[in-house]
């Protein structure tokens, strides 16, 4: 799993070999000054793989296809209640219920479509980040838009940005102003005749109710007022290279206590700058088990970036196995076949119950998010141009500072030093002194 969007402001950059602990995070520089840590280059993510161009890639993975499984089925629970409310309303007096159907299917309904629309728009827009060794580069995808930022009752996440979500007060009222309303609603059809007082209740009910769910359902009126004055924007996809050596790459340490016990968290971060904007940094974090791993997996991008010019067959990537993603529909089918040879008696019970609790359709959901719409994208023009291969006189060098720096610390690791050690870390700080 891949998070491709950070905005970090005015976050100082570590130096390479530095620690610091940052609200319970302890954070462990690996670059920029991109030089080995001696440790076995491997990877055991499925997140990094080798691309149709032949080229290093991180992609988004779904080892849980379970809990789309869960979302699905919530999903068509929620679209159960909503038919249910209609059929229930039609074949016994829709209209003294009537605000109940309405304002549910407006909340669910839409958030449904609403989530799986963003779900979607994100899927196009994002592209797996891939390295370049030949330009020492890797390559990010950005949806750059100054279109408005759609409002959320509980704050969202989009291409467009970070919504944040309402106040608690300002939901209470809504959910106040809906029963009350609804009171009021119904007293108007009840079945003997109102009296003064009660008309006059029912309409300070209907009202206040609606005074009360206008307060979170004004900034969506905002919204689509401002939507429909201003002009039509197209967003802007922007491909942009980054070079290798500019890129800093975080190991970041989690302890945290949960309702199973104490769990420990690591996450490799690459920290991208961004041309023209120094307030903010574009990210990729990708999870690992442990430190160890963090730092192989780095050594494993590092050595390809290094010696993948001549062709990843020079580099530890080229052990790389390529495996069917847990996700996929193709993965699925293998998992019936398994099933099926393993335990014949008992399939067709199986096989059933995956049916009715829509396993097929979480891993088509998922492969169409991971793998369909962004193949689209990889096949952008602007996309396969960076990707094709550069003749030798236009290979990018490392620079002399990392070479020299790689050399030493190569030195030292021959003579049985580790990458933690000081005399290693003194190496690290004087290419920072120099640079």
């Amino acid at each position: 799993m891949m998070s491709e969007l950070a905005q970090s402001e005015n976050t100082p950059m570590m130096s390479c070999g530095q620690k610091v602990k940052i609200n319970g995070i302890e954070k462990l520089a690996l670059s920029p000054l991109p030089v080995t840590n001696n440790r076995q280059p491997i990877a055991v993510t499925k997140s990094i793989s080798v691309n149709q161009h032949g080229l290093l890639e991180l992609r988004s993975v779904n080892a849980a296809p379970g809990l789309i499984q869960m979302l699905l089925l919530i999903v068509l629970l929620a679209l159960g209640f909503i038919t249910g409310f209609w059929i229930f309303g039609l074949m016994y007096f829709l209209l003294p219920i009537l605000p109940v159907p309405v304002l549910f299917t407006l909340f669910v309904g839409g958030g449904i479509y609403l989530q799986f629309k963003d779900s979607a728009d994100s899927a196009c827009k994002n592209i797996p980040v891939i390295f370049h060794p030949q330009k020492r580069e890797l390559l990010i995808s950005r949806v750059k838009s100054a279109g408005l930022i759609r409002p959320s009752f509980f704050g969202n996440i989009t291409s467009k940005g970070y919504s944040e979500g309402m106040s608690d007060l300002t939901l209470l009222s809504g959910f106040a102003g809906f029963a009350l309303f609804s009171a009021g609603w119904g007293l108007f059809f009840a079945e003997r005749e109102l009296s003064t007082a009660w008309l006059i209740t029912g309409i300070i009910f209907l009202l206040g109710g609606a005074l009360l769910i206008y307060i979170p359902l004004k900034p969506w009126f905002t919204y689509f007022r401002q939507l429909r004055a201003q002009p039509r924007q197209t967003e802007q996809q922007q491909f942009i290279g980054v070079p290798w050596e500019q890129v800093a790459v975080e190991l970041h340490h989690l302890s945290a206590v949960s309702y199973i016990g104490l769990r420990t968290m690591y996450t490799l971060n690459f920290i991208c700058p961004l041309p023209g904007e120094t307030d903010k940094k574009y990210l990729i974090s990708l999870p690992v088990y442990s430190k160890e791993e963090g730092l192989s997996l780095f050594e494993l991008i590092r050595d390809y970036m290094e010696h993948g010019a001549q062709g990843i067959e020079q580099t530890a990537a080229a052990k790389l196995q390529t495996e069917t993603a847990d996700y996929t529909r193709a993965a699925y089918r293998q998992k019936m076949q398994e099933m099926r040879r393993k335990n014949p008696l008992f399939y067709p019970l199986w096989r059933l119950w995956n049916i009715v609790t829509l396993r097929y359709w979480a891993h088509r959901y998922l492969e169409r998010d991971l793998d369909v719409l962004p193949a689209q994208m990889m096949n952008r023009e602007e996309v396969v141009n960076w990707c094709q291969p550069l003749p030798e006189s236009e290979w990018q060098p490392m620079s002399a500072e990392l070479q020299e720096a790689n050399q030493r610390v190569r030195a030292l690791y021959a003579a049985g030093y580790q990458w933690e050690s000081e005399e290693v870390r003194s190496v690290l700080q004087d290419y920072v002194q120099v640079s």
